[in-house]
């Protein structure tokens, strides 16, 4: 008990070093640690719930009637997204071994936002990014090639979590990248080694890559052939056939 209060009050801590969009709404926020697979949970009240991810992953996500996931949005740290009332079809859920949400009263959020047009202001483009996130994801996943979808998604992540060396940690797994991409996990496997190959990127580990080349991430190759267009609904994890 000791240890998650410690861990409460650091998160705190960092919550409070950052600076967005609620800012006057963190002493009623509510920290939150989830395990991977774990669901966000859905809040009573009317209003839409909100939460800022701290650290960690999330997505939301639906099952297709053949049973594949596909991820609809992916939130990372400085992300909101909010939760409106309990979707069967679809389910939000932390993809991080360890993530941490602020969670913030829907009630709280709209009477503040009556009574402060700055703070409406802030909210609506807290809406226009989380629009923005869906719109680069159609973009990503309309790619012709497999590799092609998979480069734009690392450039994507890039200009949201790498440093200034290049360098990203992917905050999930193959797996994940797979229903992300609505591709299969050999497809992103071999999408990686080609990546590899033409000298575009370098990995460190199975999550740590490396921008060598944007060039070649941002090249369009219409005449490659994705022999795996279909993402298989397998047990979450890496893939054997994926060594990194």
């Amino acid at each position: 008990m000791k240890a998650k209060t410690r861990a409460l009050d650091y998160y705190r801590r960092m919550l409070a070093a950052q600076n967005h969009a609620m800012k006057g709404l963190d002493e009623h926020a509510k920290i939150m640690l989830f395990a991977r697979s774990q669901e966000v949970p859905v809040n009573s009240e009317p209003a839409a719930h909100w939460y800022y991810v701290i650290t960690g992953a999330v997505r939301r996500s639906a099952i297709r009637s053949d049973g594949r996931r596909q991820i609809l949005d992916l939130m990372l740290p400085g992300d909101f997204f909010f939760v409106v009332d309990r979707n069967e079809d679809q389910t939000v859920e932390a993809i991080a071994e360890e993530t941490t949400l602020a969670s913030y009263s829907g009630q709280r959020v709209e009477q503040l936002a009556q009574r402060d047009v700055e703070f409406a202001r802030e909210l609506r483009n807290v809406a226009f990014q989380t629009m923005s996130r869906i719109q680069d994801q159609l973009l990503i996943i309309g790619g012709v090639t497999a590799v092609e979808k998979v480069g734009s998604f690392l450039l994507a992540l890039a200009s949201r979590s790498s440093n200034d060396k290049g360098q990203i940690v992917l905050p999930l797994t193959r797996y994940d990248i797979a229903e992300y991409l609505s591709v299969s996990v050999e497809t992103v496997c071999r999408s990686f080694t080609s990546l590899q190959q033409r000298g575009a990127i370098r990995l460190a580990g199975k999550r740590t890559v490396r921008i060598i080349n944007r060039n070649v991430l941002e090249e369009k190759n219409e005449h490659e052939v994705d022999a795996c267009p279909a993402a298989p609904s397998y047990a979450r994890g890496e893939s054997r056939s994926c060594a990194h």
